[in-house]
């Protein structure tokens, strides 16, 4: 069996998870805003999902400390079904780092960008959290 490092591709039956901040509002009982998957300026090559094969719901839910985080969890294979593909990008510190090429700062704009954003609030099979992202270690303070 092949070592597998982040650069295989995505199964379809492959779960990933999308972060979303708690403060944003973007997520709700009632549902996911399309915004949850809105590319920022930094999305050069696509908005960034985490691989379950490669950390845990928690470990997805980790972003800038002292804030909370849903994570949204996706069948791979249901994305592709509706045109939206998934790539694996690993990074040296996450190999389970993928990016949906196709939601990207340059086209965030465009008219099928928009219409994947609306099919990604209907795909998610749940939502779990929030989970709080841990506060950075102080090393000045006394125990």
């Amino acid at each position: 069996m092949p070592l597998e490092d982040g650069t295989e591709p995505v199964a379809n039956e492959e779960l990933i998870y999308r972060r979303i901040p708690e403060s944003t509002g973007w997520y709700s009982p009632n549902g996911i805003s399309p915004r949850a998957f809105d590319p920022h300026n930094t999305d050069k090559t696509g908005i960034s999902l985490s691989r379950a094969k490669y950390k845990s719901v928690e470990e997805a839910a980790r972003g800038r400390p002292g804030k909370s985080y849903y994570v949204a969890i996706f069948r791979a294979g249901d994305l592709r079904n509706r045109g939206i593909f998934i790539e694996p990008r690993p990074r040296p510190d996450d190999p389970g780092h993928a990016e949906l090429p196709d939601l990207r700062a340059d086209n965030r704009k465009d008219k099928e960008t928009l219409e994947r954003m609306q099919v990604l609030t209907t795909l998610s099979l749940e939502v779990r959290g929030p989970f709080p992202s841990p506060e950075p270690l102080d090393f000045n303070s006394r125990q």
